[in-house]
Protein backbone atom coordinates (compact mmCIF):
# COMPACT_ATOMS: atom_id res chain seq x y z
CA UNK A 1 0.00 0.00 0.00
CA UNK A 2 1.42 3.28 -0.71
CA UNK A 3 2.37 6.37 1.24
CA UNK A 4 -0.91 7.88 2.50
CA UNK A 5 -2.10 11.39 1.92
CA UNK A 6 -3.34 12.87 5.14
CA UNK A 7 -5.28 15.56 3.46
CA UNK A 8 -6.92 13.46 0.83
CA UNK A 9 -7.82 10.76 3.42
CA UNK A 10 -9.26 13.52 5.54
CA UNK A 11 -10.77 14.69 2.61
CA UNK A 12 -12.29 11.02 1.66
CA UNK A 13 -13.04 10.67 5.48
CA UNK A 14 -15.10 13.97 5.30
CA UNK A 15 -17.15 13.03 2.65
CA UNK A 16 -18.07 9.68 3.36
CA UNK A 17 -19.25 11.09 6.63
CA UNK A 18 -20.99 13.89 4.75
CA UNK A 19 -22.90 10.94 2.57
CA UNK A 20 -23.51 8.93 5.86
CA UNK A 21 -24.93 11.84 8.01
CA UNK A 22 -27.01 13.69 5.33
CA UNK A 23 -30.15 11.40 6.30
CA UNK A 24 -30.27 12.73 9.59
CA UNK A 25 -33.87 11.21 10.60
CA UNK A 26 -32.44 7.63 9.90
CA UNK A 27 -29.43 8.30 11.58
CA UNK A 28 -31.45 9.67 14.72
CA UNK A 29 -33.89 6.87 14.61
CA UNK A 30 -31.67 4.17 14.23
CA UNK A 31 -29.46 5.50 17.67
CA UNK A 32 -32.91 5.85 18.90
CA UNK A 33 -33.69 2.19 18.50
CA UNK A 34 -30.54 1.64 20.09
CA UNK A 35 -30.46 3.78 23.43
CA UNK A 36 -33.61 2.52 23.80
CA UNK A 37 -33.33 -1.02 23.58
CA UNK A 38 -31.09 -1.90 26.26
CA UNK A 39 -32.79 0.24 29.01
CA UNK A 40 -36.15 -0.98 28.06
CA UNK A 41 -34.89 -4.73 28.66
CA UNK A 42 -33.32 -3.55 31.58
CA UNK A 43 -37.18 -2.46 32.87
CA UNK A 44 -38.39 -5.02 31.93
CA UNK A 45 -36.14 -7.41 34.09
CA UNK A 46 -36.56 -5.11 36.84
CA UNK A 47 -40.42 -5.07 37.24
CA UNK A 48 -40.39 -9.00 36.49
CA UNK A 49 -37.87 -9.52 39.23
CA UNK A 50 -40.01 -7.35 41.29
CA UNK A 51 -43.45 -9.35 40.11
CA UNK A 52 -41.39 -13.14 40.94
CA UNK A 53 -40.34 -11.62 44.57
CA UNK A 54 -43.74 -10.18 45.66
CA UNK A 55 -45.07 -13.54 44.47
CA UNK A 56 -42.90 -15.22 46.60
CA UNK A 57 -43.39 -12.81 49.91
CA UNK A 58 -46.67 -12.39 49.66
CA UNK A 59 -48.91 -15.51 47.80
CA UNK A 60 -51.98 -17.39 48.45
CA UNK A 61 -51.44 -21.48 49.09
CA UNK A 62 -53.70 -23.74 48.63
CA UNK A 63 -54.12 -26.27 50.54
CA UNK A 64 -56.64 -29.71 50.58
CA UNK A 65 -57.52 -31.47 53.99
CA UNK A 66 -56.23 -27.93 55.20
CA UNK A 67 -58.57 -29.57 58.59
CA UNK A 68 -55.63 -32.10 59.26
CA UNK A 69 -52.90 -29.93 60.23
CA UNK A 70 -54.01 -26.57 62.13
CA UNK A 71 -51.12 -26.33 63.37
CA UNK A 72 -48.70 -26.15 60.22
CA UNK A 73 -51.89 -23.77 58.98
CA UNK A 74 -50.98 -21.27 61.66
CA UNK A 75 -47.41 -21.53 61.02
CA UNK A 76 -47.67 -20.59 57.28
CA UNK A 77 -49.74 -17.81 58.20
CA UNK A 78 -47.37 -16.39 60.49
CA UNK A 79 -45.07 -16.34 57.91
CA UNK A 80 -47.40 -14.38 55.50
CA UNK A 81 -48.36 -16.70 53.20
CA UNK A 82 -52.10 -16.92 52.97
CA UNK A 83 -54.06 -20.11 53.16
CA UNK A 84 -56.88 -20.72 50.74
CA UNK A 85 -59.01 -24.73 51.36
CA UNK A 86 -59.32 -26.01 47.93
CA UNK A 87 -61.25 -29.37 47.11
CA UNK A 88 -61.26 -32.03 44.83
CA UNK A 89 -60.61 -31.36 41.24
CA UNK A 90 -57.65 -29.57 41.63
CA UNK A 91 -55.35 -31.39 40.00
CA UNK A 92 -57.37 -30.43 36.52
CA UNK A 93 -56.91 -26.74 37.59
CA UNK A 94 -53.35 -27.34 37.96
CA UNK A 95 -53.01 -28.74 33.98
CA UNK A 96 -54.97 -26.05 33.03
CA UNK A 97 -52.73 -23.29 34.64
CA UNK A 98 -55.21 -22.11 37.04
CA UNK A 99 -53.16 -22.89 39.79
CA UNK A 100 -49.81 -23.07 40.36
CA UNK A 101 -48.90 -25.86 43.62
CA UNK A 102 -51.40 -27.43 45.70
CA UNK A 103 -50.18 -28.58 49.77
CA UNK A 104 -52.23 -32.08 49.49
CA UNK A 105 -52.18 -32.86 53.27
CA UNK A 106 -52.62 -36.45 53.95
CA UNK A 107 -55.89 -37.89 55.31
CA UNK A 108 -54.11 -39.80 58.37
CA UNK A 109 -51.88 -36.75 58.94
CA UNK A 110 -52.96 -35.84 62.46
CA UNK A 111 -53.16 -39.62 63.07
CA UNK A 112 -49.55 -39.83 62.14
CA UNK A 113 -48.42 -36.98 63.30
CA UNK A 114 -49.89 -38.01 66.95
CA UNK A 115 -48.33 -41.45 66.57
CA UNK A 116 -44.56 -39.78 66.18
CA UNK A 117 -45.00 -41.48 62.75
CA UNK A 118 -43.64 -39.47 59.36
CA UNK A 119 -46.74 -37.72 58.22
CA UNK A 120 -46.94 -37.27 54.58
CA UNK A 121 -47.42 -33.64 52.50
CA UNK A 122 -47.20 -33.83 48.76
CA UNK A 123 -46.74 -30.47 46.86
CA UNK A 124 -49.03 -31.21 43.75
CA UNK A 125 -47.59 -28.76 41.03
CA UNK A 126 -46.20 -28.80 37.00
CA UNK A 127 -42.90 -28.27 36.82
CA UNK A 128 -43.07 -27.28 33.07
CA UNK A 129 -44.45 -23.62 34.08
CA UNK A 130 -42.25 -20.84 34.81
CA UNK A 131 -44.18 -19.15 37.33
CA UNK A 132 -44.25 -22.35 39.36
CA UNK A 133 -41.12 -22.81 40.46
CA UNK A 134 -40.57 -19.60 42.90
CA UNK A 135 -43.99 -20.71 44.86
CA UNK A 136 -43.00 -24.26 44.98
CA UNK A 137 -39.53 -23.08 46.49
CA UNK A 138 -41.01 -20.74 49.09
CA UNK A 139 -43.44 -23.35 50.17
CA UNK A 140 -40.67 -26.26 50.23
CA UNK A 141 -38.28 -23.97 52.39
CA UNK A 142 -41.78 -23.57 54.66
CA UNK A 143 -42.72 -26.93 55.19
CA UNK A 144 -39.25 -28.12 55.48
CA UNK A 145 -38.43 -26.00 58.60
CA UNK A 146 -41.55 -26.30 60.20
CA UNK A 147 -40.78 -30.28 59.82
CA UNK A 148 -37.12 -29.56 62.04
CA UNK A 149 -39.08 -27.55 63.93
CA UNK A 150 -41.40 -30.53 65.36
CA UNK A 151 -38.62 -32.88 65.13
CA UNK A 152 -36.34 -30.54 67.53
CA UNK A 153 -39.72 -30.42 69.73
CA UNK A 154 -40.12 -34.74 69.97
CA UNK A 155 -36.11 -34.62 70.72
CA UNK A 156 -36.57 -32.46 73.70
CA UNK A 157 -39.49 -33.88 75.23
CA UNK A 158 -37.46 -37.34 75.45
CA UNK A 159 -34.70 -35.86 77.08
CA UNK A 160 -32.72 -35.75 73.79
CA UNK A 161 -30.26 -32.87 72.95
CA UNK A 162 -31.32 -32.07 69.27
CA UNK A 163 -27.89 -31.60 68.61
CA UNK A 164 -27.78 -35.53 68.11
CA UNK A 165 -29.95 -35.18 65.08
CA UNK A 166 -27.43 -32.79 63.57
CA UNK A 167 -24.10 -34.25 63.08
CA UNK A 168 -22.87 -31.65 60.81
CA UNK A 169 -22.89 -28.22 61.00
CA UNK A 170 -23.11 -27.07 58.09
CA UNK A 171 -22.18 -23.12 56.81
CA UNK A 172 -22.48 -21.57 53.61
CA UNK A 173 -19.89 -18.83 53.39
CA UNK A 174 -20.58 -16.91 50.09
CA UNK A 175 -17.39 -14.55 49.06
CA UNK A 176 -19.27 -12.97 46.56
CA UNK A 177 -20.20 -9.31 46.93
CA UNK A 178 -23.75 -8.46 46.82
CA UNK A 179 -22.50 -6.38 43.68
CA UNK A 180 -21.21 -9.42 41.91
CA UNK A 181 -24.25 -11.40 42.73
CA UNK A 182 -26.04 -8.61 41.18
CA UNK A 183 -23.89 -8.56 38.13
CA UNK A 184 -24.42 -12.25 36.88
CA UNK A 185 -28.37 -11.28 36.68
CA UNK A 186 -27.37 -7.65 34.48
CA UNK A 187 -24.98 -9.28 32.51
CA UNK A 188 -27.46 -8.58 29.72
CA UNK A 189 -25.67 -4.97 29.64
CA UNK A 190 -22.42 -6.55 28.10
CA UNK A 191 -24.25 -8.77 25.66
CA UNK A 192 -26.32 -5.19 24.55
CA UNK A 193 -23.11 -3.36 24.35
CA UNK A 194 -21.40 -5.85 21.88
CA UNK A 195 -24.45 -6.20 20.06
CA UNK A 196 -24.84 -2.12 19.61
CA UNK A 197 -21.46 -2.49 18.25
CA UNK A 198 -22.03 -5.71 15.76
CA UNK A 199 -24.88 -3.83 14.49
CA UNK A 200 -24.40 -0.22 14.35
CA UNK A 201 -22.23 -0.08 11.40
CA UNK A 202 -24.27 -2.67 9.32
CA UNK A 203 -26.11 -0.35 7.22
CA UNK A 204 -23.36 2.29 6.87
CA UNK A 205 -20.84 -0.04 5.90
CA UNK A 206 -23.29 -1.65 3.45
CA UNK A 207 -23.86 2.09 1.87
CA UNK A 208 -20.51 2.95 1.32
CA UNK A 209 -19.73 -0.56 -0.15
CA UNK A 210 -22.30 -2.09 -2.45
CA UNK A 211 -24.65 1.51 -1.84
CA UNK A 212 -22.54 3.17 -3.91
CA UNK A 213 -21.51 0.75 -6.38
CA UNK A 214 -25.53 0.35 -7.07
CA UNK A 215 -25.25 4.12 -7.45
CA UNK A 216 -22.33 4.17 -9.56
CA UNK A 217 -20.73 6.59 -7.54
CA UNK A 218 -17.82 4.43 -6.24
CA UNK A 219 -15.81 4.12 -9.76
CA UNK A 220 -15.76 8.04 -10.31
CA UNK A 221 -14.27 7.78 -6.08
CA UNK A 222 -11.51 5.56 -7.90
CA UNK A 223 -10.65 7.81 -10.57
CA UNK A 224 -9.57 10.24 -8.67
CA UNK A 225 -5.86 11.09 -7.38
CA UNK A 226 -6.82 9.16 -4.46
CA UNK A 227 -5.02 6.00 -3.87
CA UNK A 228 -7.11 2.38 -3.04
CA UNK A 229 -5.77 2.75 0.49
CA UNK A 230 -6.63 6.42 1.41
CA UNK A 231 -10.02 5.30 0.08
CA UNK A 232 -10.31 2.38 2.42
CA UNK A 233 -9.06 3.97 5.53
CA UNK A 234 -11.66 7.29 4.69
CA UNK A 235 -14.57 5.16 4.34
CA UNK A 236 -13.64 3.05 7.56
CA UNK A 237 -13.00 5.71 9.42
CA UNK A 238 -16.49 7.09 8.60
CA UNK A 239 -18.40 4.01 9.30
CA UNK A 240 -16.26 3.45 12.93
CA UNK A 241 -17.32 7.29 13.66
CA UNK A 242 -20.94 5.94 13.10
CA UNK A 243 -20.20 2.44 14.93
CA UNK A 244 -18.40 4.61 17.85
CA UNK A 245 -21.58 6.85 18.37
CA UNK A 246 -24.07 3.67 18.72
CA UNK A 247 -21.84 2.28 21.41
CA UNK A 248 -21.48 5.77 22.93
CA UNK A 249 -25.52 5.69 23.17
CA UNK A 250 -26.25 2.58 24.16
CA UNK A 251 -24.06 2.72 27.32
CA UNK A 252 -25.48 6.58 27.97
CA UNK A 253 -28.91 4.72 27.68
CA UNK A 254 -27.72 2.37 30.30
CA UNK A 255 -26.19 4.50 32.56
CA UNK A 256 -29.39 7.19 32.34
CA UNK A 257 -31.69 3.99 32.41
CA UNK A 258 -29.50 3.21 36.12
CA UNK A 259 -30.38 6.09 37.61
CA UNK A 260 -34.19 5.91 37.36
CA UNK A 261 -34.90 2.13 37.91
CA UNK A 262 -34.77 1.74 41.59
CA UNK A 263 -32.40 -2.11 41.99
CA UNK A 264 -31.93 -1.25 45.48
CA UNK A 265 -35.04 -1.71 46.25
CA UNK A 266 -35.49 -5.45 45.40
CA UNK A 267 -31.68 -5.71 47.22
CA UNK A 268 -29.94 -5.41 43.82
CA UNK A 269 -27.22 -3.29 44.72
CA UNK A 270 -26.15 -2.86 40.99
CA UNK A 271 -23.09 0.10 40.35
CA UNK A 272 -22.63 1.36 36.45
CA UNK A 273 -21.13 4.12 36.98
CA UNK A 274 -18.37 6.54 35.38
CA UNK A 275 -15.70 3.87 36.62
CA UNK A 276 -17.58 0.87 34.96
CA UNK A 277 -18.38 3.28 31.54
CA UNK A 278 -14.54 4.11 31.45
CA UNK A 279 -13.45 0.26 31.46
CA UNK A 280 -16.89 -0.05 29.11
CA UNK A 281 -15.58 2.12 26.13
CA UNK A 282 -10.94 1.15 26.62
CA UNK A 283 -13.11 -2.89 25.61
CA UNK A 284 -15.89 -1.26 23.35
CA UNK A 285 -13.16 1.65 21.57
CA UNK A 286 -11.20 -0.94 19.31
CA UNK A 287 -13.94 -3.22 19.03
CA UNK A 288 -15.86 -0.15 17.63
CA UNK A 289 -13.12 0.08 14.65
CA UNK A 290 -12.39 -3.71 14.22
CA UNK A 291 -16.35 -4.44 13.11
CA UNK A 292 -16.40 -1.56 10.34
CA UNK A 293 -13.43 -2.90 9.10
CA UNK A 294 -14.81 -6.48 8.62
CA UNK A 295 -18.11 -5.31 7.37
CA UNK A 296 -16.48 -3.16 5.04
CA UNK A 297 -14.41 -6.59 3.20
CA UNK A 298 -17.43 -8.26 2.99
CA UNK A 299 -20.03 -5.49 1.88
CA UNK A 300 -17.74 -5.03 -1.18
CA UNK A 301 -17.82 -9.03 -1.70
CA UNK A 302 -21.97 -8.69 -2.46
CA UNK A 303 -23.49 -8.88 -6.14
CA UNK A 304 -26.09 -6.50 -4.94
CA UNK A 305 -26.90 -4.36 -1.47
CA UNK A 306 -29.56 -6.53 -0.88
CA UNK A 307 -27.17 -9.85 -1.00
CA UNK A 308 -24.90 -8.02 0.82
CA UNK A 309 -27.24 -7.12 3.67
CA UNK A 310 -28.69 -10.31 3.96
CA UNK A 311 -25.38 -12.02 4.27
CA UNK A 312 -24.36 -9.49 6.84
CA UNK A 313 -27.11 -9.71 9.05
CA UNK A 314 -26.62 -13.15 9.02
CA UNK A 315 -23.09 -13.16 10.07
CA UNK A 316 -23.03 -10.59 12.60
CA UNK A 317 -26.16 -12.54 14.21
CA UNK A 318 -24.51 -15.88 14.34
CA UNK A 319 -21.18 -13.99 15.65
CA UNK A 320 -23.05 -12.30 18.51
CA UNK A 321 -23.96 -16.01 19.41
CA UNK A 322 -20.74 -16.13 20.69
CA UNK A 323 -20.92 -14.74 24.03
CA UNK A 324 -24.19 -17.15 25.25
CA UNK A 325 -21.19 -19.74 24.91
CA UNK A 326 -19.54 -17.72 27.57
CA UNK A 327 -22.82 -17.00 29.23
CA UNK A 328 -23.84 -21.02 29.89
CA UNK A 329 -20.43 -22.44 30.05
CA UNK A 330 -20.50 -24.09 33.35
CA UNK A 331 -16.61 -24.27 33.76
CA UNK A 332 -13.79 -21.40 33.91
CA UNK A 333 -12.74 -20.16 30.84
CA UNK A 334 -9.88 -20.91 29.15
CA UNK A 335 -6.83 -19.05 29.01
CA UNK A 336 -7.06 -18.27 25.44
CA UNK A 337 -10.71 -17.31 25.51
CA UNK A 338 -10.22 -13.83 25.73
CA UNK A 339 -8.24 -14.01 22.70
CA UNK A 340 -11.39 -15.16 20.23
CA UNK A 341 -12.99 -11.63 19.30
CA UNK A 342 -16.35 -11.06 20.64
CA UNK A 343 -15.86 -14.19 22.95
CA UNK A 344 -13.13 -12.00 24.89
CA UNK A 345 -14.68 -9.02 25.05
CA UNK A 346 -17.94 -10.69 26.80
CA UNK A 347 -15.69 -12.33 29.18
CA UNK A 348 -14.11 -8.96 29.82
CA UNK A 349 -17.27 -6.26 30.11
CA UNK A 350 -18.48 -9.13 32.37
CA UNK A 351 -15.62 -8.88 34.94
CA UNK A 352 -15.55 -4.82 34.47
CA UNK A 353 -19.39 -5.32 35.97
CA UNK A 354 -18.61 -7.24 38.35
CA UNK A 355 -15.26 -4.96 39.81
CA UNK A 356 -12.73 -7.51 39.38
CA UNK A 357 -9.06 -6.37 38.48
CA UNK A 358 -8.25 -6.93 34.70
CA UNK A 359 -4.81 -8.51 34.24
CA UNK A 360 -2.73 -6.40 31.72
CA UNK A 361 -2.77 -9.37 29.70
CA UNK A 362 -6.53 -8.99 29.02
CA UNK A 363 -6.05 -6.01 28.20
CA UNK A 364 -3.95 -5.95 25.67
CA UNK A 365 -6.18 -9.02 24.20
CA UNK A 366 -8.66 -6.22 23.97
CA UNK A 367 -6.42 -3.76 21.81
CA UNK A 368 -3.93 -5.96 19.70
CA UNK A 369 -6.58 -8.87 18.77
CA UNK A 370 -8.82 -6.05 17.01
CA UNK A 371 -6.36 -4.42 15.65
CA UNK A 372 -4.28 -7.26 13.91
CA UNK A 373 -7.99 -8.09 12.39
CA UNK A 374 -8.58 -4.71 11.58
CA UNK A 375 -5.34 -4.27 9.40
CA UNK A 376 -6.07 -7.76 7.53
CA UNK A 377 -9.85 -6.31 6.97
CA UNK A 378 -8.64 -3.53 5.56
CA UNK A 379 -5.35 -4.51 3.26
CA UNK A 380 -8.40 -7.26 2.21
CA UNK A 381 -10.44 -4.65 1.31
CA UNK A 382 -8.36 -1.89 -0.27
CA UNK A 383 -7.14 -5.21 -2.71
CA UNK A 384 -10.90 -5.58 -3.71
CA UNK A 385 -11.50 -1.96 -4.18
CA UNK A 386 -8.74 -2.20 -7.03
CA UNK A 387 -10.32 -5.28 -8.59
CA UNK A 388 -12.30 -4.63 -11.77
CA UNK A 389 -14.90 -7.29 -11.39
CA UNK A 390 -16.00 -5.34 -8.06
CA UNK A 391 -17.44 -2.11 -10.23
CA UNK A 392 -19.04 -4.93 -12.31
CA UNK A 393 -20.54 -6.49 -9.44
CA UNK A 394 -18.60 -9.99 -9.72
Amino acid sequence: MMALNPARLAAVTRKELTDLLRDRKSIFWALFAVAISGPLVLGVMYFAIKAVSDRIERFTAPIHNAAQAPDLVRQLERRGIRIEEVSAGYEEKIAQGDLDVVVRIDEHYAEDLAAGRAARITLVLDSSRDRTAPKAQRLSRELRAYAEQIGTERLILRGIAPTVARPLAIEELDLATPAQKSARIFQLMAFYALFAGLMGAIAAALDVTAGERERQTLEPLLATPVAAGELALGKWLAVSFVNLLAITTSLVGFLLALQVVPLARLGLPFEFGLAQFGSFMAVLVPFAFMVPAVLLFFGANGKTAKEAQSSLSMGVSLVGLLPLVSFFRQTKAPWWDVWVPVNGQFGVLTRALRGEPIPALDWAAMWLVPLAISALALWAFASRLTDEKMLAGR
